[in-house]
């Protein structure tokens, strides 16, 4: 790639309203420029892991989170290394299908989607749609942060991150399967939950999304300040997306039964450990960097391994751990054995195998505290406690490394001290019920380690 052809493709997207990190758009922070790669479904090829390890050896600090939609960010990106950093990536082919379609790349689905055969493959459907999101000149509009869910039911499944719309399997045991849908949310998981907007015929579900991004963008145009669909429904109330859809689609969609329909509950830690795929004889195998980050020789190693034992690739999932594909049973426990000497975690009982942070003050003028290096601390106070629940480890209130509350969240108050919230028991908080205020890292530490396991106040 050029020098000019990089300019200009930079310039293009810089221009856009946002202050997301993107690929051609490096977000300023106190240890540099952040470059967000965006993976198709998380998906990255042994040989592009390499790429990128040298990438941001090369031209950043070597800090390379994994992000909770499944994404890279390549941190410390020196102004000078920006170009050439760019043309690296996109030499692996790590870019969009324009320069414009990066921002809106944001479909989601299951890591495992496929792995059971009696659950719709979501994949060409979510293709198709990442395509057109990425070279349709009206969607390549929408906010960086917009977000596209096409869940096909599986057991293990990221389903409580909130998306602008959402998609979700229903009446599988139809010979007309069809998906619910709804907006500003999750697929609704217990009773008082959201419930689904309405459902479509299998057939009409990309019509349905299009038709809701139509819509949405048209509504836009008299309110330029409004990013997101909740903005919108906020405004207008759902009855008038659904209304103006059923009038688009020539096709009811709202019935008593898919007001009622609860989406199944996703597999705790399923991402984590050997789960064997359809054949049964080949499986996944998943492990957890320490809070969701990796480093140039850990990329390489991981690229090293899924050569060695599966198929060569490597998938990055929204819980911002790993998954070896197509691992031969035969080779499963030696490659989680491999993982593990290589410092990832694999245990959910074990905290650091869960728990997942900002980049804190250390990256983030915003953190109030280290929580990177707080909650490796933290972590190792913790070994011992049995089952400990996931913890989150936030710099400030933003919340930046989790959408949704988690069971435990330490928000940071000052340097090396946080509030505890408790998710499980509702609270004023978004975060849940405070536990404890103000504490250092050895009195959350003593206080989480003396409720896990024990069905004390961490499980209320």
């Amino acid at each position: 790639m050029s020098h000019l052809t990089t300019t200009i493709q930079r310039s293009t997207v810089e221009a856009r309203r946002s202050a997301c990190p993107g690929l051609f758009r490096m977000a300023k922070a106190l240890d540099g420029g952040i470059c967000r790669l965006k993976l198709t479904f998380g998906d990255l090829s042994a040989v592009q892991a390499r790429c990128v390890a040298d990438a941001a050896q090369r031209c950043g600090n070597g800090t390379i989170e994994i992000t909770n939609r499944a994404n890279l960010q390549i941190r410390g990106v020196r102004p000078d290394m920006e170009e050439s950093l760019v043309a690296a990536l996109l030499e692996a082919g790590l870019g969009p299908l324009n320069d414009r379609g990066d921002d809106v790349r944001n479909v989601m689905i299951s890591p495992f989607v496929g792995f059971d055969r009696t659950l719709p493959d979501v994949r060409p459907l979510a293709l198709r749609v990442l395509t057109i999101v990425q070279t349709n000149l009206l969607y390549q509009t929408l906010s960086p942060k917009f977000s596209i869910l096409i869940d096909g039911g599986e057991s293990v499944a990221m389903v409580d991150h909130p998306h602008d719309l959402w998609l979700s399997p229903v009446d599988l045991e139809s010979s007309a399967p069809r998906f619910a849908f709804g907006v500003a949310g999750v697929p609704p998981p217990q009773a008082d939950a959201q419930p689904a907007l309405g459902s479509v015929a299998t057939g009409q579900a990309l019509g349905l999304i299009t038709g809701i991004l139509d819509i949405f963008i048209e509504w836009c145009g008299a309110h330029p300040q409004a990013s997101r669909l909740r903005h919108m429904i906020g405004e207008t109330g759902a009855d008038y997306l659904v209304d103006q859809l059923e009038l688009r689609l020539g096709a009811p969609l709202r019935n008593e039964k898919i007001a009622n329909w609860r989406r199944a509950p996703a597999r705790e830690n399923g991402h984590l450990g050997i789960w064997p795929e359809v054949d049964n004889s080949n499986c996944f195998v998943g492990a957890m960097p320490p809070l969701g980050r990796l480093d140039p020789y850990l990329l390489q190693s991981l690229a090293e391994l899924a050569d060695k034992y599966g198929n060569a690739k490597l998938r990055m999932t929204p819980w911002q751990s790993v998954l070896l594909p197509q691992v031969s049973i035969d080779d499963a426990k030696t490659t989680l054995a491999a993982l593990e000497a290589l410092g990832l975690g694999t245990d959910p009982k074990k905290a650091l195998a869960t728990m997942i942070s900002c980049s804190g003050s250390a990256g983030c003028g915003s953190a109030l505290a280290a929580s990177q290096s707080d909650g490796l601390k933290l972590a190792s106070l913790l070994k011992g406690s049995p089952a400990v629940p996931q913890i989150h480890m936030s710099g400030c209130s933003k919340s930046c490394a989790s959408p949704s509350a988690k069971p435990i969240t330490l928000v940071a108050t000052a340097t090396g001290r946080y509030d505890i919230f408790l998710c499980a028991t509702n609270g004023p908080s978004r975060f849940g019920k405070l536990l404890a205020a103000n504490v250092t890292i050895d009195e959350a530490a003593e206080l989480i380690g003396e409720n896990s396991g024990s069905g004390g106040p961490l499980y209320a």
